[in-house]
């Protein structure tokens, strides 16, 4: 169980799951967002236990609930691998000008630091570091607007040895 809290802790995160950083240029933009994910979704794809492991394959299902009144996105769900599985609930909401919370729930916060959130070009996205063999790495996440019915949640490292950002995690989510 130890392993699949790393891959959510890697992959899912952001799913845009963190504390709060600079939101929407509207707010109504941001409810417009969180709104488009209301459903139930179903994903699969592969990602890394931790940021040397190979990839590992990954499904899960997510139920999705918008509140109007709130400005807010409320999920659950559960993910899984062949390691076992984790349950997982958070929230969304707009308060202000900003984005606040967490989209899957604590779990996938483990060993994430200086996290931020925010809505960028339409996609949730999350920002943080993580420690990995004894130094900070730089994390981040996208999900990107669901589209045709899928959206796409996109996990990647920085890697200092080849200057570039790495996908370590990549899952498709289709609507139910």
């Amino acid at each position: 169980m130890a392993g699949m809290s790393k891959i959510v802790a890697r992959v899912i995160a952001a799913a845009a799951i963190l504390a709060a950083a600079a939101g929407p240029s509207h707010a109504s933009d941001g409810a417009e967002i969180l709104s488009a994910y209301q459903g139930d979704w179903r994903g699969s794809g592969e990602a890394r236990p931790n940021l040397r492991s190979d990839l590992t394959r990954i499904t899960c299902r997510i139920s999705a609930s918008y509140d109007a009144r709130e400005v807010a996105l409320s999920n659950s769900g559960k993910c899984g691998t062949t390691k076992g599985s984790q349950k997982l609930e958070g929230k969304l909401s707009i308060v202000g000008d900003q984005l606040t919370g967490n989209f899957l729930g604590a779990t996938a916060n483990h060993g994430l630091v200086n996290a931020t959130l925010r809505i960028a070009e339409n996609m949730i996205v999350t920002e943080a570091q993580v420690e990995d063999a004894g130094k900070m790495v730089k994390v981040r996440t996208f999900v990107t607007p669901p589209k045709d019915d899928m959206f796409l949640v996109q996990s990647q490292y920085f890697d200092r040895a080849s200057n570039s950002w790495v996908v370590s995690g990549e899952i498709e989510f289709r609507r139910q």
